[in-house]
C-alpha cells in the first residue's frame, strides 16, 4: 500500500495546482474518486467525499500548492502574497527578509506556465530570485526562458518527485495526505473528506466552515490532515506522527488529542506532541506555527473543532521537501487503525447526506 501511496502523489503533483487556481486539479480529483464509487460533490473552495456511512468520521486537508502567478509582460510574483491581496484585500506587509526567505525556496528552480482551465503548458523557464525585487512590497521574480505571458497566468514547480535510499521527495505538502485520503478509501474507510482550496494563504478554514453551515454540521471531531516541518532527517526517518495540543491561534479538542495520543501509545507507534516539545524547549506560544485547525477554531470562536494528524517532512513547502517510508507508514497506518480498524469516537451526529 505504501508504494501505491507514493505513486498515487507522484500522479497527483503532475496535475499542478498554484493556490487561487486550484479548479484543475480539484477536478481532477472529482474524476478520481468517482471512478472507485464514491459520492463526490464540488462546492465553493471544497471538494466533499464520502462512502456509504459519511457519519463515521470527517477527515480534511488542502489541495493547493505554491506557486508564481504572471503580472504580465515579464513581471511574476509569489501566489499566495498576491492572491491574498487581489481576493481579500489583505495588504501584504512582507519585510526584506520575509521576501529573502520566500525567494531563497525558488532560487534555480524549473517552473513552467499552464493554462489555469485546460493545463496545458504555456512555456517553461528557471527562476533567479536569489536578490528579488520588491513591488508593492511583493517578491518581483525573475523568470529565464518564458517569453512575455498575459495576466493572471499560474506558473508552477517543473521538478518531479524522487524515492531513493527511503527517503520521498517532492513538493509533497499537502499531496501526500490526498493520496492518503485516497488509500484510506480504498482500503474501505466509509466517512467523509473535505479538500479544501487556499490553506497557502490561510483561508481553507472559511471554505469549510462555510460547508460545514450550510450542509447544519456541528462538530469539535474534525480530523486535519497535513505536513509538519522539521530540520532533523534522523527524525524524519524514524517517522513518528505528529499531534498538537495547539498551535499559536488556538487550542484544540483536548479529548480527540488524549485519544489519538493513547491510541498510537496502545499500538507502540512512534509519535510527537509537537507544541509540547516547542515550548520545553523555550519557545513561546506564538512560535507555535499555524494550523487550518487553529485558523479555523479560533475564526469560528470554537464553532468547529477537532485534532490534527500530521507527517514530518524536511525542507518545508519546497519543490524538495521530504519525508520517509516509515513516516508514511506510520501516518497512514495509525490513520487507517484510527478510520477503518479500530474507530475512534469521531462521528457526526447529526449530519444527513
Amino acid at each position: 500500500m505504501i508504494e501505491d501511496i507514493i505513486r498515487k502523489t507522484t500522479e497527483y503533483l503532475a496535475v499542478p495546482s498554484v493556490v487561487g487556481y486550484e479548479q484543475l486539479f480539484m477536478n481532477f480529483l472529482y474524476n478520481d474518486f468517482k471512478k472507485i464509487g464514491l459520492s463526490v460533490f464540488k462546492s465553493d473552495g471544497v471538494l466533499e467525499i464520502h462512502g456509504d456511512a459519511p457519519k463515521e468520521a470527517i477527515i480534511c486537508a488542502h489541495i493547493d500548492r505554491h506557486g508564481l502567478i504572471s503580472l504580465g509582460g515579464d513581471e511574476y510574483v509569489y501566489a499566495a502574497q498576491y492572491i491574498k491581496e487581489i481576493k481579500y484585500g489583505e495588504n501584504n506587509r512582507s519585510s526584506q527578509k520575509q521576501v529573502e526567505s520566500i525567494a531563497k525556496r525558488f532560487e534555480g528552480e524549473g517552473v513552467y506556465a499552464y493554462h489555469p482551465d485546460t493545463g496545458e503548458v504555456l512555456a517553461e523557464g528557471v527562476i533567479e530570485a536569489c536578490y528579488p525585487h520588491m513591488k508593492d512590497n511583493d517578491a518581483l521574480f525573475d523568470v529565464e526562458g518564458i517569453a512575455q505571458l498575459e495576466q493572471n497566468i499560474p506558473l508552477a514547480y517543473s521538478r518531479q518527485s524522487s524515492f531513493e535510499n527511503g527517503l520521498f521527495k517532492g513538493q509533497i505538502d499537502n499531496v501526500i495526505s490526498i493520496a492518503v485520503v485516497y488509500a484510506l478509501f480504498k482500503a474501505g474507510y466509509q466517512g467523509m473528506a473535505l479538500l479544501a482550496c487556499e490553506e497557502e494563504i490561510g483561508k481553507s478554514w472559511i471554505h469549510i466552515a462555510e460547508y460545514l453551515d450550510g450542509m447544519h454540521i456541528e462538530t469539535d471531531r474534525l480530523i486535519v490532515l497535513d505536513t509538519s516541518p522539521y530540520d532533523d532527517q534522523a527524525f524524519i526517518e524514524e517517522g513518528p506522527v505528529i499531534f498538537r495540543n495547539r498551535d499559536k491561534s488556538a487550542v484544540f479538542n483536548k479529548d480527540i488529542v488524549d485519544q489519538l495520543k493513547a491510541r498510537c501509545e496502545a499500538l507502540g507507534s512512534a509519535f510527537q506532541v509537537k507544541d509540547e516539545v516547542l515550548l520545553a524547549s523555550g519557545k513561546e506560544i506564538e512560535d507555535l506555527g499555524s494550523t487550518e485547525l487553529g485558523r479555523m477554531v479560533q475564526g469560528t470562536e470554537g464553532k468547529w473543532s477537532g485534532a490534527t494528524v500530521q507527517i514530518p517532512t524536511l525542507m518545508y513547502h519546497t519543490s524538495n521537501e521530504t519525508t520517509s517510508v516509515r513516516a508514511v507508514e506510520n501516518y497512514y497506518g495509525f490513520l487507517r487503525n484510527i478510520l477503518i480498524e479500530d474507530r475512534i469516537a469521531i462521528g457526526v451526529d447529526n449530519l444527513s447526506v
